[in-house]
């Protein structure tokens, strides 16, 4: 709401809604105190100032800034490596004068009231509408009956408070216009707020406490095994803080059974792709501590009050201030500040005089754990030289880690922050396996060394009748509504489990929550993350996994909550290379291209000439280094034959429509180069819409998960995929892999394709039906997390889109395919007298 500009005068800053033209700063500034400037040695070079209380400048990011002038700024600097010091002309002897705290206070007691009293307000609002629900509507779920009506008439209901505590349901737009207060749910069962030792979360506390009675709600502080001494040091001060000031306030400290260094052996270390210490060591502590306190033997309902605000990041600037089941499916998380600016948060804690973080005096701009893979070099370096026995366990285990995977230069490895981009399991030693031999017509894998008991695992898919005999196990599974047989072989002297289920058929949803029981079994460490997820209690995962069949609802949410069901499979799996649907003669499939694109250029030209473009060099590309590439991604493509360089007759079809239908014709390209290009197929495989995605995690993804190749083998293929967007409309234009740049380094993002033409739907669905062998599909199969393939994975189409395709084409007077998509079907029929040429044939 409100801009923010320099008090030149008096050394502070004035938040104001009319900030003169170029006044308003773009970064909100932070206060600097004189335990910083130590740290950085500014006293050894001249600058003169007192150890106050107070502090003496400000800075925005890494630019210091006194009496709105710009002073020093610091460049550079990793966890080894000291930064440096640029001083500003005339700044070589500053002498520095406190911030006039009182002062500070008058020019902006006005927008700290407004902001205060308007989170308070929602703060007081929030919890008066759940908390009355939850004490006054038990009998009658209320919510769930609007739910049902919202589905039913396609219209928005919600719950709203009517005379005499009675309660009502009525749209939301009539209730907003009648001004009725909204009941938002009824089984809120504890009200909590989440302190982690940062600033945000101290003017949370501090809020809350201001509003709601000490009795109503619970602290809780995660210690996570990563907290900086002063986080532990300020928990202990904050509740003598506010226990002198609110006697029945609570404060509870969860921690996990396990130190954080048994999870980076059991796990591999976490990485800004595999973030599992978050959900181990944070969440998954404070809401099993939430369970023991409520004491119903299942996770409780519950209200979180979160300090998350937008401005920490573009990812956070998309929350809601009120989220329902934003990550666990029983937590409303409820953000007042949002919406505020460090700056504002800092101006809050100064003019109350809250205690706060001694990390920030030293020179911390956020404070959270001592060692992150989102870290910045600039937080590395603070926290190994003002806490050096704290991150010292951590640098010693990345060393042993990248000792053990042959890294030579080990100090840059990690001075660099490699470690952080780990993508998958190559490296992590494990006996443990899931080996998946086939799925189709039968489902077999082979389990080795399995870490749990997987009758307890298998207890979530549904209702069992198990038979025995011997080391043979028969499990009859109740899946929704269809039967499995499930057939196991222990082989208890080697510990292998051989498991097969016949004739899988085209269940793919009973096949995806299989393959992550087999995964919880086999790779489960007992973290405890999806017992949170547990709505009923009954899973327990320490100290070994067991299900209460009684209480098991069969929601699978323990399945659900996580790609293959478990989050250390995801952390530590190694990935299999990709099968395409023919193999090369003299190359490896992914390098084929040398590091030249599939360029549309190129392609124009060759359309255009296709009988004569093999016979001189009329074209233009460099014989010796271009056209080689080329003529690999017109084979890929499907254009040329794969042994020779006459075109084929898929490619006469797209060279007679490629001047008028020009994105059309890439679009079939997409496809036959997701089923030929082992790198384009690779893309499609492993990286998911709307995620942004920097290179150095592109390329360590390819790395974990096509480790067959080698590093210049893989960069030559990487670099092929990334010239093909940019110099064709794959990128640009159909957004598949839209390239842009962020703090001028490249970023790659996918964007979901609903203007896909009929004639690419159809032909992308019997490539699929033919890979398959079989031409009855559904619409869900597609959409199934674990599927790999198909017209979802290569153009992201959203079902609306997707659908309404369907039907156009079964009304198309060729008749490609029916579809049932009425009454809860979604059935695609293809025609099996037809062939994905056929198609091109008919609809181009």
């Amino acid at each position: 709401m409100f801009k923010i500009v320099w008090d030149k005068q008096n050394n502070g800053v004035r938040l104001t809604l009319s900030p003169a033209p170029g006044e308003a700063l773009n970064v909100a500034p932070r206060p600097v105190f004189w335990e910083e400037l130590d740290f950085l040695k500014l006293d050894k070079i001249g600058w003169t100032y007192p150890h106050s209380k107070a502090p003496l400048l400000w800075a925005c990011d890494r630019r210091y800034f006194y009496k709105g002038e710009l002073v020093l700024e610091v460049k550079g600097g990793n966890v080894f490596d000291h930064p440096k010091l640029h001083i500003s002309d005339n700044c070589y002897n500053l002498v520095l004068n406190p911030v006039d705290i009182d002062n500070l206070r008058h020019v902006n007691e006005d927008s700290i009231f407004l902001i205060e009293h308007d989170a308070m307000e929602f703060i007081d609002t929030t919890f008066k509408k759940y908390h009355k629900a939850s004490k006054q509507t038990k009998e009658v779920d209320f919510h769930k009956i609007a739910e049902k009506l919202s589905k039913k008439n396609k219209k928005e209901y919600v719950v709203i408070k009517e005379s005499c505590d009675s309660f009502d349901i009525m749209e939301t737009y009539e209730a907003e216009r009648l001004g009725k207060a909204q009941i938002l749910d009824n089984n809120i069962e504890a009200f909590l707020v989440s302190f982690s030792g940062g600033k945000d979360s101290q003017v949370l506390l501090d809020l809350v406490s201001r509003v709601i009675p000490p009795t109503e709600f619970v602290t809780i502080y995660s210690d996570t095994g990563y907290e900086l001494p002063t986080s532990i040091e300020l928990y202990d001060e904050v509740q003598r803080y506010y226990k002198s000031k609110y006697p029945g306030i609570r404060f509870e400290w969860a921690k996990n059974h396990k130190e954080v260094l048994h999870y980076w052996d059991e796990m591999g270390s976490p990485s800004n792709i595999h973030r599992w210490c978050c959900g181990v060591m944070k969440t998954a502590p404070l809401y099993l501590k939430l369970k023991q306190i409520v004491g119903k033997g299942r996770q409780p309902h519950v209200l979180s009050f979160i300090g998350t605000r937008a401005d920490e990041s573009l990812r956070r600037s998309t929350y809601s201030k009120i989220a329902k089941d934003a990550k666990h499916a029983n937590v409303v998380n409820v953000s007042p500040i949002l919406e505020w600016s460090t700056t504002e948060v800092w101006l809050y804690i100064l003019f109350y005089d809250l205690p706060f973080n001694e990390a920030y005096r030293r020179g911390l701009g956020r404070v959270g754990c001592v060692s992150c893979p989102f870290g910045s070099d600039w937080n590395d370096y603070l926290c190994n030289h003002i806490f050096p026995e704290t991150t010292k366990p951590f640098i010693q285990k990345i060393e042993s880690i990248a000792s053990r995977n042959g890294v030579r230069d080990i100090a840059n490895y990690i001075r660099l922050g490699n470690w952080k981009i780990r993508a998958g399991g190559s490296g992590h030693e494990t006996r443990s396996d899931l080996s998946i031999i086939s799925t189709f017509p039968d489902f077999k894998a082979l389990l080795s060394y399995p870490k749990e008991d997987i009758f307890q695992w298998i207890k979530t898919l549904g209702k069992l009748t198990v038979s025995i005999n011997g080391n043979n196990v028969d499990v009859l599974v109740k899946y929704q509504d269809h039967t499995h047989t499930i057939k196991l072989k222990l082989d208890n002297f080697v510990n292998n489990i051989l498991v097969e289920v016949p004739n899988i058929g085209n269940d793919i949803f009973f096949l995806s929550h299989l393959r992550r029981v087999l995964n919880k079994t086999t790779y489960c460490v007992n973290c405890e993350l999806c017992e949170v997820e547990c709505p009923t209690g009954a899973l327990e995962v320490t100290p070994v996994v067991k299900i209460d069949e009684n209480k098991c609802v069969h929601c699978k949410r323990c399945l659900d909550f996580k790609d293959n069901g478990c989050i250390t499979a995801n952390s530590i799996k190694k990935a299999q290379g990709l099968k395409m649907e023919y193999q090369k003669n003299t190359k490896t499939t992914i390098n084929r291209y040398n590091n030249f694109g599939f360029r549309h250029k190129w392609l124009t030209y060759y359309m255009s000439h296709v009988d004569t473009f093999f016979d001189n060099n009329d074209h233009g590309l460099n014989v010796a280094n271009q056209l080689p590439p080329f003529t690999n991604w017109l084979r890929d493509a499907g254009i040329i034959n794969p042994s020779s360089k006459d075109i084929t007759e898929q490619g006469k079809l797209l060279s007679q429509v490629f001047t008028d239908k020009p994105l059309i014709v890439w679009e079939i390209i997409w496809i036959n180069l997701n089923h030929n290009s082992e790198i384009c197929a690779w893309y499609s495989f492993t990286t998911e819409y709307e995620r942004t995605y920097t290179k150095a995690e592109l390329e360590k993804i390819l790395e974990e998960t096509l480790p067959q190749y080698s590093s210049s083998v893989r960069k030559n293929a990487f670099g092929a995929l990334q010239n093909t967007f940019v110099m064709s409309p794959l990128g640009e234009e159909l957004q598949i892999g839209k390239i842009s740049k962020i703090n001028n380094k490249p970023v790659f993002i996918r964007k979901p394709h609903n203007e896909l033409s009929l004639v690419a739907t159809a032909y992308s669905l019997y490539r699929y039906a033919e890979n398959a062998g079989r031409y009855s599909l559904t619409v869900s199969e597609f959409y199934n997390p674990e599927q790999k393939e198909g017209i979802v994975r290569q153009f992201g189409i959203e079902r609306d889109a997707f659908e309404q395709n369907l039907r156009s084409l079964e009304q198309d007077s060729n008749h490609v395919l029916r579809s049932e998509l009425k009454m809860g079907l979604d059935n695609i029929i293809l025609r099996e007298d037809l062939k994905s040429e056929d198609i091109l044939k008919l609809l181009l």
